[in-house]
Parts: structure tokens; C-alpha cells; sequence
């Protein structure tokens, strides 16, 4: 009877050091699949799973990988191009969970033609110029559209400007042939009157993940985060316009976007829970290591889970 009483002060005066939750912080950019984490944030799907996650957002990617590499944050919403250079730079990590991967019924990037150009075929992109991030993973992308085209790596000009804003200004202007950006911009400009000649549909890759450090990652963290990122992914599904409520009041999506733009939903065969495939990896590391980024291929494992 005194063990019973004793235990049961103990609940009632330290219940924290029974039922603390494992506090994360992961970083995020303003981009579309990022819904999954604020909502499984504000439905507290994460501490149903024991977890409590701190979403800090960033505006600029270089300032979001320096703070994965100081240990401020724990994770980070990345592609794999970002994740593998990073990792092989001396901060190891490990992807936990696709956030978006291409596929026919969803569009994620574009290649947009400003509305003042007069250019409405592939064959008339021929030696125009298009806008990318150097050696990011729209600079990738690029590099897919035309292949999976049987076109040429130089048929287009590429012209490095890092800025979103940027390339969205420029194009605006017409002083840029194209551009290669992300949704929700592209659904907003092809109502603007701008074309869109190339995306990612006919692709069939993982484009956007989620990584962790890998001293910061535990079996059961790793179980527990992808069980929230689940029940996330199933409540959107469900009711894709309630939240885009959600992403609005997050600026995921500005309001003129939300006029054009189709909710994404989420393909639980390759996300959030599928991890990149040894096939999918290479196609990544094998363009990193053509393009002179590193030294040598890595292995699949060595960004996978071990568990």
C-alpha cells in the first residue's frame, strides 16, 4: 500500500518526468509541402506521438543551412542535393521522410515563359535563357526536363540568379526569357498569362524531404515524427481547401495565389513515409558528382536510416 501512495505522489508531483515529450526544432522554407509539418503542429499530431515539435521558419535557404550546421535547428525541411552536401561537408545526417515526389496528377516546378516573350514551343527554346538557382535543385531539375526530352543539357542557356523574387521580377519584366520556379509561383504567373513549357509530371522522383542530424535522430523519433507526418498527410487528403486556409495564414500560399492554385495532397505511396530509393539516390548523386560537386559517390545508406 505505501508503494502504491508513493507512486502515485510521485505521478502527481513530477508527472513531467514521466510523460516529457522530446522537444525538436525543425526549419522550413515558405514552400507548399511544409503544410505537412503546421499541420500536424496546430492538430498536435506530433504530441500525440510523445513529440513536440518547433517550427522555425526561414526566408533564405543559405541561412537555413547554416543554422542545420551550427545545431540550432534538428532537422530541416531540404531536397537531397542539399541534404548530400551538407552531410559529406561535415554535417551527417539522415533523410526520415519525402515530403514531395513528382508525379503525373501534380505539378511542383515549371518552366514558366515570361508573358512579353513570344515563345510557345520547345523548339522555340532552342538558345533562349532560363533563370535557375546554380547547383540547386531547380539547376537539377532543368537537367531532367530535358533529358527525359531527349534534348541536350546546353539546349537552354542557364543564367544563375539564386532569388526567387528576383527571377519572378525579372521575368515579369521581360527581361528574361524563362524561368524555372516552384508552386504555388507557377500556377499564379500561367494565370497572369505567362506559358508554362516544361514540368516536372513525366518525372518520377522524390523532389522535397525531410532531414535530421544524425546525432539529434533515435529509433523512436524517427518512428514517432513519421507517424505524425502520416496522420497529417491522411487530415489533408481528406480536406484539401480547409487547409489551404492553412497555408494561407502561414504564407505558404498568398491570397492570389490561393484563387488559381489546386491544394497539393499526398501520394502515401512515396509520401511522407517512403524514403528515396539506391535508384532514385544515384540519379541525384550521379548529376552532384558529373557537375564536379563532389568528389565521389556516396552510398544510398549513408543518408538512409539505419534502424
Amino acid at each position: 500500500m505505501k508503494k502504491i501512495l508513493f507512486v502515485c505522489c510521485f505521478l502527481f508531483i513530477f508527472p513531467c518526468l514521466v510523460f516529457a515529450e522530446t522537444s525538436l526544432k525543425i526549419g522550413t522554407m515558405p514552400a507548399a509541402d511544409s503544410i505537412l509539418l503546421y499541420v500536424g503542429a496546430e492538430e498536435k499530431l506530433f504530441e500525440k506521438y510523445g513529440l513536440h515539435v518547433e517550427i522555425v521558419p526561414f526566408q533564405s535557404a543559405i541561412e537555413l543551412g547554416a543554422a542545420m550546421r551550427s545545431g540550432a535547428i534538428d532537422g530541416y525541411f531540404t531536397c537531397i542535393i542539399n541534404a548530400t552536401l551538407q552531410h559529406l561537408s561535415g554535417t551527417p545526417q539522415t533523410v526520415v521522410a519525402t515530403t514531395s515526389y513528382a508525379r503525373p496528377d501534380q505539378r511542383h516546378f515549371g518552366l514558366v515563359v515570361s508573358p512579353r516573350k513570344n515563345i510557345n514551343t520547345l523548339a522555340e527554346l532552342q538558345g533562349k535563357t532560363v533563370a535557375v538557382g546554380k547547383d540547386t535543385i531547380v539547376d537539377f531539375l532543368l537537367t531532367q526536363f530535358l533529358t527525359s526530352r531527349k534534348l541536350s543539357d546546353t539546349y537552354i542557356k542557364r543564367q544563375d540568379i539564386r532569388s526567387i523574387a528576383m527571377r519572378l521580377q525579372l521575368l515579369m519584366a521581360g527581361q528574361l526569357d524563362t524561368a524555372l520556379l516552384p508552386e504555388p509561383l507557377v500556377s499564379t504567373l500561367e494565370a497572369r498569362g505567362a506559358k508554362v513549357l516544361l514540368d516536372d509530371t513525366n518525372l518520377r522522383l522524390p523532389l522535397a524531404v525531410i532531414s535530421f542530424a544524425k546525432d539529434k535522430l533515435t529509433k523512436e523519433i524517427y518512428t514517432q515524427f513519421r507517424q505524425a507526418l502520416s496522420d497529417s498527410a491522411d487530415l489533408i487528403n481528406a480536406n484539401p481547401d480547409r487547409y489551404k486556409e492553412t497555408m494561407l495564414k502561414y504564407k505558404l500560399l498568398s491570397k492570389d495565389a490561393g484563387n488559381v492554385y489546386t491544394m497539393l495532397t499526398f501520394a502515401k505511396e512515396n509520401t511522407p513515409c517512403y524514403l528515396p530509393s539506391e535508384q532514385e539516390l544515384d540519379v541525384y548523386f550521379t548529376w552532384l558528382y558529373e557537375r564536379k560537386l563532389i568528389s565521389a559517390k556516396p552510398l544510398a545508406k549513408d543518408i538512409l536510416p539505419e534502424f
